[in-house]
C-alpha cells in the first residue's frame, strides 16, 4: 500500500473519528495499521491521525453550533470523503475495502455508541467505497450486534451451546462446551468473512487468540481451536453457509477402491473418500503414488479391480448413463482448439452441450462466461499453442476450465490446474475453483507443491503414498501436526504460522519421505516409514466420515444435441479452425497446383532435334503414362499427409468430449467430409493445371474422378493410422511404409510377370498387387485414356475385334497348331497317362484351349467339336483338329477384315475433303496418345503369348481381354 493511499485512509479515520479521541479509538488505528506497517511506521501515522483529527475539529455542544456551520462542516467532509475515495477505489480490492469499512465502523462504536452524524458519514463512505447497501448494513449490524438476538441474520452463522428456544434463522452450529458465542458474517458477493467472538473461553485463529468483542477477517483455510471444543474448520463454516442456500444436494462415496494395471502392478489401494457438494478436494502425493489414477478412477475413466464410486447412490461404473452431465474432467494439458478465437472455442463447445439453445442464446452464454473468466479483453484472440503463444499460460487454464463451467457440472476433476504457471497465475486459477465449489460444486483437484494461500483454499486433503496407499484424509492445516505426532517429532511447529498464517506443505513430504542415514552420515534410498506402514497408521488414527448420501436427482442443464447438429457443429468447427491456420490453408491449397506445374512441365516431351518447326502435340508426348503414374502418387500421397494426424491431433479434445456423451460417428464423418472435399479440391486443381501444360483437352475431367477417388482412399488409409498410434513421430515414419509398397506393387515399376516367382505369375495378378490402390487407379487411367477419348470412342469396337483376330490368327491358333504337331510326332507316348508326360500335357491344353473356343464362337459355327476325347488320340483325331484349326484360322481371318473395313469405311466417311481430313488429324492428336496405345496394347514386349499351367496367356493387346475370362485381369505392363 502506498504512503498516498494510507494518508487517505488515515484521513477518513479523523473524519469520521469524535472530538475526543480515546486510547480504546487509536487501539483501533494502531490494529488497523499492524496488518500493513511495522511498530515504527505506526507511531508516524497515529501522530497523523491526531493531527488530522485536530484540522476537522468542530464544536463540542453541537446542539449550541449554528446549523449553517454544520451544514458547512458536513459538505467539507463530503468532499474529503469523495476525494480520499477515489484514490482508495484505485489501489483496494472489494474485500479490503470491506475490511476498512469494518474498522471505521468499528472505531466508531468503540464506546458502545454512535451518532447520527457519524452514522450518516459511514453510509456516505460505503456508498462512495461502492460497496452494496446490504453489505453495509450487515457490517453495521455485525459490528454493534452484541447477542444472538441482535446477531440474528440468514448472513451471520453462529456458534453456540445451542441451550436457547429461539429458532436461529441462519446457519448454526452447535458446541456443547463452549461458553459465549461465535459469530461468522459472510459478505457472499465479494465472499469474505469476518468472525467475532462474545465469550470468556479461551479460543485461538490459526494459533492466534481471538479476542472477545473484536471483529476479525476470517481468512481462507483457517481453524478455530479450544481447549474444551472440536476444531472448527474453514471448509465447515463455509459448507454451512452452502447448504442453507444450496437447492441440490451432492454427494461423493468411494469406498475401498482397488485398482490394479495391465502388468499387476498395484496403482490403488483401498482408498476411502466420502464428501458432499461445496467442498474443494486437494489430492497430493509423490511420483507414482496413483494420484492421477485415482482421479480416473473417480471421473469413471477407469473402472477400479475392486470397490464401488457413488454419486448420488448412483454407481458411475454400472450406470454411466444416469449421470450424463454430472460429471466434469479437466485434465493437466490444455485441451484447446489452438487455431480458433478465444470465443470460439467456447461457443462451439457450448453449441455441443446445449443443443436446446438458439444462437443467441448461446452467445449470451459464452459472453458470460467470458466475464466470469476475466478473459472478455482477449475474446478475439487466436489461443494458438504452448509454444506459439498469443494468450498467456494463465488464461489457457481459465479458458480450459471455462470449457467446463459452460455446462457446470456438479462434480468437477482437475487434474495439475497450476502446471507450468507463475504463482500469481495458479492463485488466480486457484480462485477460481474455490469460487466454483463456494457455489456448491464439489471440486478435486490433483495439485504439485501447493504454495501456502492455495494450500488453505482446500477443505479436504487426501494424501496418496507410493504404491496408492492412502496415508492421510482430513482439514490440509491439521496434516503437518497429523505427521509430526506419528513421527513424535521434537521440533513440532504448528500446522500455521502464528505471525504470518502461512502454512508450508513441503513439511509433510520431509516428514513421509524421511530417509534412513547410513553409518557415514549419508542418505540412503530406504525410508524410515515405508507406505505400508504409513497406511497402518492411517487405518488406525484417522477415520472416514459418514455422511447420508443424498438421493436427489441432479437434473443437468446441458442437452446434447442431435446427431446432425452435432456433425455441422463439428465441421464448421474444424473448417474454422483450419482456415484460421494460414499455413495450412496456403500449403494446402498450392501443394496439389505446384507439384501438378513441376511434373507437367517436365514430362512435356516433344522433339527438337533436327526439326525446322518444333512444336508439342499431346499425341506424340511419350511420358504422358510417366504423368499418369505420378499423379495417382501425388493423389496417394496429398491424400494420406493431409489425414495422417487429423485423429492424433484431436485426441486429447476427444478425451474431455467424452464426458459429454457426443457421437463419435458424428465426428468421424465430419473429418472424412472435411478431408473429402479438400481432396476434390486439391485433385481438381492439380488436373487443370497438369492438364493445361500437357493440352489435355477440359473435357477430359474424367481424370479427376480417378484422382479423387484415389485421394479418398488415402484420407481414409490415414485416418485409420491416426486413430491407431499414440505417436506423430510413428505417423510420419509410416507414410513411406505405405506409399512405397503402392509404388512397388502398382505393376509400373516391375511388371507383375517380372515378380520373385513365389509372389509373381505370368498368367494373372498377385494377390498384393490386387489391393494396390495404385495398380487400380493407374490402369483406369490408362483405360479410360485409350477407350473412352472422344476420337477412340467412334472405333473401339472394330478395333477390339480386329486385335482379338490378329492374336488368333497371328499368335493363338499357330501355337496350337504346333502343339498338335508336337503330339503327332511323339506316337510313343500317346499312351501314358503320367502327369509328366509332355504329350499328356500338350493333349490337355489343346483340348481346354478348343473346348473354350467352341464355347466362346457357338457350336452352331462348327460342325465337328467332339475334338480330342479322353484316352483316344489317332490320325484320324489328328486330320480332324488340324482341320479344325484351319477352320478357325479362316473364320478369324474373316472377322479381321469385316474389323478393317469397317474402320476404313468411317475414316473415309470423316476425311472426304482436305478440311475434313486435317480436322481429323487435329482431333486424334489432340486425344490420342501414341504412348498410353502402346502401353494397353502392350505392342513393345517381344513376347505374344506364353503357357503356364495348362493354358494360353495372351500377352498382347490386354485392354481387349474377353470378359468371360476373369482369370486374367488387365495388366498393362505384364
Amino acid at each position: 500500500m502506498s504512503e498516498e493511499l494510507l494518508k487517505a485512509i488515515i484521513q477518513l479515520f479523523a473524519i469520521v473519528a469524535k472530538e475526543r479521541i480515546t486510547e480504546d479509538e487509536r487501539a483501533k488505528i494502531k490494529e488497523f495499521l499492524s496488518l500493513h506497517l511495522n511498530q515504527e511506521a505506526i507511531k508516524y501515522y497515529i501522530n497523523l491521525f491526531d493531527q488530522f483529527c485536530k484540522e476537522n475539529k468542530r464544536s463540542a455542544t453541537s446542539d449550541l453550533a449554528n446549523v449553517d456551520d454544520e451544514t458547512l462542516q458536513f459538505v467539507d467532509d463530503w468532499a474529503q470523503i469523495m476525494q480520499i475515495s477515489k484514490k482508495v477505489n484505485q489501489a483496494l480490492t472489494m474485500p479490503q475495502k470491506a475490511v476498512l469499512v469494518i474498522k471505521i465502523i468499528e472505531l466508531v462504536f468503540v464506546d458502545g455508541d454512535m451518532s447520527d452524524r457519524q452514522g450518516n458519514l459511514i453510509f456516505y463512505i460505503g456508498e462512495a467505497l461502492k460497496i452494496p447497501m446490504k453489505d453495509l448494513q450487515a457490517m453495521r449490524a455485525f459490528v454493534i450486534g452484541q447477542d444472538i438476538e441482535e446477531l440474528a441474520s440468514k448472513n451471520i452463522l453462529v456458534i453456540d451451546e445451542g441451550s436457547d428456544d429461539m429458532k436461529y434463522p441462519g446457519p448454526r452450529i452447535i458446541e456443547k462446551n463452549l461458553t459465549g458465542l461465535i459469530a461468522i458474517l459472510r459478505l457472499a458477493d465479494i465472499e469474505t468473512y469476518f468472525i467475532k467472538y462474545l465469550g470468556i473461553t479461551s479460543l485461538y485463529m490459526n494459533s492466534i487468540p481471538l479476542k472477545s468483542r473484536k471483529v476479525d477477517v476470517f481468512p481462507t483455510g483457517s481453524t478455530i481451536r479450544g481447549s474444551k471444543i472440536e476444531t472448527i474448520y474453514y471448509s465447515d463454516i463455509v459448507g454451512k453457509f452452502l447448504y442453507e442456500e444450496s437447492e441440490t444436494e451432492v454427494s461423493l462415496v468411494a469406498e475401498h477402491l482397488f485398482y490394479h494395471f495391465k502388468s499387476g502392478r498395484a496403482g490403488l489401494q483401498n482408498v476411502n473418500i466420502a464428501e458432499r457438494g461445496g467442498k474443494l478436494v486437494g489430492i497430493m502425493g509423490g511420483s507414482g503414488s496413483g494420484k492421477s489414477t485415482l482421479l480416473s478412477v473417480l471421473n469413471g475413466s477407469e473402472k477400479p479391480s475392486s470397490g464401488r464410486v457413488m454419486i448420488n447412490g448412483i454407481n458411475i461404473h454400472e450406470h454411466p448413463e444416469k449421470i450424463e452431465g454430472v460429471i466434469g474432467f479437466i485434465p493437466q494439458d490444455d485441451l484447446l482448439m489452438e487455431d480458433l478465437t478465444v470465443f470460439e472455442n467456447l461457443y462451439y463447445a457450448a453449441r455441443l452441450c446445449f443443443g436446446q439453445y438458439s444462437k443467441e442464446q448461446l452467445g449470451t452464454l459464452t459472453e458470460k462466461v467470458l466475464q466470469n473468466l476475466g478473459l472478455a479483453e482477449i475474446r478475439d484472440l487466436k489461443v494458438g499453442s504452448t509454444l506459439n503463444k498469443t494468450i498467456s499460460g494463465g488464461q489457457r487454464k481459465r479458458l480450459n476450465i471455462g470449457l467446463e463451467l459452460l455446462r457446470e457440472p456438479y462434480v468437477l476433476f482437475v487434474d495439475e490446474p497450476t502446471s507450468g504457471l507463475s504463482s500469481r497465475d495458479s492463485e488466480n486459477i486457484m480462485d477460481l475453483l474455490k469460487e466454483l465449489a463456494l457455489r456448491g460444486k464439489m471440486i478435486f483437484v490433483v495439485i504439485h507443491q501447493p504454495s501456502s494461500d492455495i494450500f488453505k483454499m482446500f477443505d479436504t486433503l487426501l494424501i496418496l503414498d507410493v504404491g496408492g496407499f492412502q496415508i492421510y484424509y482430513g482439514n490440509p492445516a491439521e496434516s503437518i501436526n497429523y505427521f509430526q505426532d506419528i513421527v513424535n517429532a521434537a521440533n513440532k511447529v504448528p500446522g500455521a504460522c502464528p505471525e504470518c498464517g502461512n502454512i508450508n506443505p513441503e513439511q509433510v513430504f520431509n516428514i513421509i519421505e524421511t530417509r534412513v542415514v547410513n553409518e557415514y552420515g549419508r542418505f540412503t534410498l530406504t525410508r524410515k516409514i515405508s507406505p505400508g506402514q504409513w497406511y497402518q497408521y492411517f487405518k488406525k488414527k484417522i477415520k472416514i466420515p459418514k455422511i447420508e448420501q443424498a438421493e436427489e436427482h441432479l437434473a443437468v442443464s446441458q442437452k446434447i444435441p442431435t446427431r446432425l447438429e452435432q456433425l455441422t457443429v463439428f465441421i464448421i468447427r474444424d473448417v474454422l479452425a483450419k482456415l484460421a491456420n494460414q499455413q495450412y490453408v496456403v500449403v494446402n491449397l498450392l501443394l496439389a497446383p505446384v507439384l501438378a506445374l513441376f511434373i507437367a512441365f517436365f514430362v512435356k516431351y516433344y522433339d527438337a532435334v533436327g526439326v525446322e518447326n518444333p512444336h508439342y502435340t499431346f499425341f506424340y508426348n511419350n511420358n504422358v503414362p510417366v504423368y499418369f503414374f505420378m499423379s495417382v502418387v501425388v493423389a496417394l500421397f496429398v491424400g494420406l499427409i493431409i489425414s495422417a494426424e487429423e485423429i492424433f491431433k484431436d485426441r486429447k479434445i476427444l478425451k474431455r468430449e467424452k464426458f459429454l456423451n457426443l457421437s463419435h460417428g458424428s465426428y468421424l464423418i465430419s473429418k472424412v467430409f472435411i478431408l473429402f472435399s479438400l481432396s476434390a479440391l486439391q485433385t481438381l486443381t492439380f488436373i487443370l493445371v497438369g492438364n493445361y501444360i500437357l493440352e489435355i483437352p477440359i473435357s477430359e475431367i474424367r481424370y479427376w474422378f480417378i484422382l479423387f477417388s484415389c485421394s479418398c482412399f488415402a484420407n481414409m488409409l490415414g485416418l485409420n493410422i491416426s486413430s491407431a498410434f499414440d505417436s506423430a513421430v510413428t505417423i510420419y515414419i509410416l507414410i513411406p511404409i505405405l506409399i512405397i509398397p503402392q509404388l512397388l506393387l502398382s505393376g509400373v515399376v516391375i511388371s507383375f510377370d517380372k515378380f520373385n516367382p513365389t509372389v509373381g505369375r505370368p498368367n494373372g495378378i498377385p494377390l498384393m498387387g490386387e489391393v494396390m490402390a495404385s495398380r487400380w487407379a493407374f490402369e483406369a487411367y490408362m483405360v479410360t485414356q485409350y477407350k473412352d477419348n472422344p476420337f477412340e470412342k467412334q472405333f473401339y469396337e472394330a478395333d477390339k475385334k480386329q486385335a482379338i483376330a490378329q492374336y488368333k490368327r497371328l499368335y493363338y491358333i499357330p501355337t496350337l497348331q504346333s502343339k498338335l504337331a508336337g503330339i503327332m510326332s511323339n506316337r510313343s507316348k500317346w499312351r501314358d497317362d503320367s502327369e509328366d508326360n509332355p504329350v499328356k500335357q500338350s493333349l490337355d491344353l489343346l483340348r481346354n484351349e478348343i473346348t473354350h473356343e467352341v464355347e466362346m464362337i457357338g457350336r452352331d459355327k462348327f460342325q465337328e467339336v467332339e475334338l480330342l476325347r479322353p484316352g483316344k488320340f489317332d490320325s484320324a483325331v489328328y486330320n480332324k483338329t488340324s482341320h479344325f484349326l484351319a477352320l478357325l484360322k479362316e473364320y478369324y481371318n474373316v472377322r479381321m477384315n469385316n474389323a478393317i473395313s469397317q474402320c476404313e469405311h468411317k475414316i473415309d466417311s470423316m476425311t472426304k475433303t482436305p478440311e475434313a481430313k486435317e480436322a481429323f488429324n487435329e482431333f486424334k492428336l489432340s486425344y490420342v496418345n501414341e504412348s498410353v496405345s502402346r502401353k494397353v496394347e502392350n505392342s513393345d514386349d517381344p513376347t505374344r503369348i506364353v503357357e503356364c499351367d495348362g493354358e494360353l496367356i495372351q500377352k498382347i493387346y490386354p485392354i481387349y481381354f474377353e470378359e468371360h475370362r476373369p482369370r486374367n485381369f488387365l495388366d498393362f505392363t505384364s
